[in-house]
């Protein structure tokens, strides 16, 4: 099996015998080293180690035996075969041979095929030995570092199984770990706490019980309970469920408890078996019942607000229209009444006198728009918005159109933006555009080069921004409080007429729409008024 020529060391204190050796060898093509005695082979073994000795028995100081011994205690060379020559053919001879560590023995003289046979056999027993040696030192060394590697790893699980036990350890919860067929393999601390604060029976706190079992056997009022949460421990056992959850009430007479039951596999593999975690619930649960009973009597309330509200909203409406009626009456009969005392007067009356009889007129022309004004505002609220596409560049056209007829001898420079269209109620929308086109008119009749716009911009979160612009009197930004509320009026009634009912009929509409409005305006510079629509509701 060797690839070099085999190295043999011929020990022999005759040169004849060491030539005859050589002489028979190198036709084999081995290698041959000579030693004349003893103390000269142990030194030549020691420097460099020969594959084979060839080793006479009979010589002076040390004889082979003596030296076959000192070889084969030497761990250096107790591998090397070492056949003895000798001309002594007695038993007991070879006995010694034999017990000192030769292989062999070759008789003197020695023959040529029987000494090649023995050096061929030793020389393949040794290259087998030697493979065999160092495959085994080499298996030796492997299951040395597999050796090191799995203490590394034992190491290195117990290192994370102490971690993950003192994280198991810290929760409150209570923690069951389960193997593939639901039986208890190790729990958390508040597991033991809660046993032994609970008195719970059950040897080492249920490790090694059937926990599946237990469930399956319980009775009593959490029978129910307990056997649902086995199906479904045993549904995430099969890798049916992902994870399994149950809420389930544990009372006592002293306390009204609740517990969660999470089941969730210990591996990815789900081949580890399950976490069972028994978590309290009670304060969640009972702020939940707390809050029900508070949505309760708050419906209850609403409920019965709604109701009160609704009475009282029928009793306005009747009222209105009652009160509506009333004034109209009176209004009517002082109408009438003015009218008939001008022409009775006819032209006996004084100027003076006209003047007054016109103001009291125009007075209840005014009370009457009042009324109408006031019952409009005060259906707003429970009128049923009617959702629908509307123009609001055409019917901003039609309004200003028409002011634009009856007051012909005016010069206002008027731009509506084409194609807005919005979704709303046309007939309130109608009556934002009168309100705020018709504010417009009115504050810019002073006004030389007066200017209205109309037109919609997209606001930050993509709301439609509709927009009515004028040039006219303006007013205080610090009284914009006041804007919409009833009654609440900017101006007297000398420089603009009005009955401070317009703006808040519409703030009333746009919020009825779900929008908002809001108005930008400096004395003598004009007035921007600004507002949204929402979207219809389900």
């Amino acid at each position: 099996m060797s690839q070099v020529p085999a190295t043999i060391l011929i020990v022999d204190d005759e040169p004849q015998n060491c030539k005859l050796l050589e002489a028979l060898l190198h036709p084999e093509g081995y290698r041959t080293i000579t030693a004349a005695g003893g103390a000269q082979a142990l030194k030549q073994v020691a420097e460099s180690a020969p594959d084979l000795i060839l080793l006479d028995v009979m010589m002076p100081e040390l004889d082979g035996y003596q030296i076959a011994t000192l070889l084969k205690a030497d761990p250096a060379s107790t591998n090397i075969p070492i056949i003895m020559l000798t001309a002594l053919n007695d038993r007991d001879a070879r006995i010694t041979g034999l017990k000192a560590g030769a292989e062999e023995f070759l008789s003197k003289p020695v023959d040529r095929a029987e000494l090649w046979l023995r050096v061929r056999n030793l020389l393949r027993l040794k290259d087998y030995s030697d493979f065999l040696r160092n495959h085994n030192l080499l298996l030796e060394d492997q299951v040395m570092a597999r050796t090191a590697e799995l203490r590394q790893s034992t190491e290195l699980q117990l290192s994370e199984a102490a971690r993950q036990g003192a994280i198991l350890n810290a929760l409150p919860a209570h923690i069951a770990l389960l193997d593939r067929q639901g039986q208890i393999i190790s729990v958390n601390d508040a597991w033991r706490n809660f046993a032994d604060a609970h008195v719970l029976l059950s040897p080492e706190y249920g490790l090694g019980l059937d926990y599946l079992l237990a469930c399956d056997e319980a009775q009593g009022g959490s029978a129910s309970d307990a056997r649902q949460a086995a199906q479904g421990i045993r549904a995430v056992l099969r890798g049916d469920l992902p994870s399994f959850s149950l809420e389930y009430a544990c009372h006592s007479r002293s306390e009204r408890r609740w517990s969660m039951l999470m089941v969730t596999p210990l591996s990815k593999d789900r081949k580890g078996g399950v976490i069972v975690m028994h978590l309290d619930v009670s304060a969640r649960k009972q702020a939940q019942e707390d809050l029900q009973a508070l949505n309760n009597s708050l419906e209850e309330r609403v409920r019965r607000r709604t109701e009160q509200l609704q009475v009282a909203n029928e009793e306005l409406e009747a009222f209105s229209y009652s009160a509506s009626h009333d004034l109209r009456t009176p209004l009517g009969a002082i109408d009438g009444y003015s009218s008939l005392l001008v022409k009775d007067l006819g032209t006996s009356a004084s100027e003076r006198g006209k003047h007054y009889l016109s103001r009291i007129r125009a007075g209840v022309v005014q009370m009457g728009e009042l009324i109408d004004a006031l019952l409009s505002l005060a259906q707003l609220s429970r009128t049923k918005l009617n959702w629908e596409t509307v123009d609001l560049s055409t019917m901003a056209s039609t309004v200003l159109d028409d002011y634009c007829e009856r007051e012909p001898q005016r010069s206002v420079a008027i731009t509506v933006a084409p194609g807005m269209r919005a979704e709303g109620d046309t007939r309130l929308l109608q009556q934002v555009l009168d309100n705020l086109l018709g504010n417009a008119w009115k504050f810019t009749n002073q006004t030389a080069q007066a200017r209205i716009n109309f037109s919609c911009s997209q606001g930050s979160a993509g709301e439609a921004i509709y927009t009515v612009h004028d040039n006219g009197a303006g007013f205080d930004m610090a009284y914009s409080d006041k804007l919409f509320g009833a009654f609440q009026r900017l101006h007297t009634n000398a420089e603009f007429a009005g009955t401070g009912i317009g703006l808040a009929t519409v703030h009333r509409i746009i919020a009825h729409h779900g929008g908002r409005i809001w108005a930008e305006s400096a004395t003598g510079q004009g007035t921007s008024f600004h507002f949204t629509l929402g979207q219809q509701q389900d």
